[in-house]
């Protein structure tokens, strides 16, 4: 099972993964994730994975799920906020995104959904409301 959704406001890309996703399916999700990732014209963004749930990815599905994080890392993801129930789900979703993209840095794994919204508002703050220096416009701009 999955879900995709997009505030544009908040500048985040929801994701919702639980379940064994089969291949057919992560590429179904791997569609929608990349339609809102593009709504940002590969400016900045956050993402919120919520894989609370989510079962060990067979290889075809873990290989399209390292696609869809090297995607979102070209397109302008500044940090991924990552929440998991599963310690194997984790480090599996945490060794692909690591093979996806080489020194991630911007992948932080969170232990409940309130702490993954209150590190996205800190982050949120910081980069789009101006306290980096940035103005409000401009973050909107990218």
């Amino acid at each position: 099972m999955f879900e995709v959704s997009n505030d544009l406001n908040r500048r985040t890309v929801t994701v919702r993964l639980s379940g064994f996703v089969r291949p057919n399916e992560m590429k179904d999700f791997a569609a929608a994730y990349r339609a809102a990732t593009d709504t940002y014209g590969g400016g900045r963004h956050l993402v919120l994975a919520d894989m609370r749930g989510l079962r060990t990815l067979e290889p075809e599905s873990a290989s399209i799920f390292g696609e869809v994080v090297a995607y979102g890392r070209q397109k302008g993801c500044l940090m991924c906020a990552h929440v998991s129930d599963s310690t194997i789900s984790r480090l599996q979703t945490a060794r692909v995104a690591s093979e996806a993209a080489p020194n991630d840095d911007i992948t932080v794994d969170c232990v409940s959904l309130e702490e993954a919204h209150s590190q996205l508002a800190k982050t949120r703050a910081r980069l789009f409301l101006g306290t980096d220096q940035i103005s409000v416009a401009q973050a909107a701009a990218r």
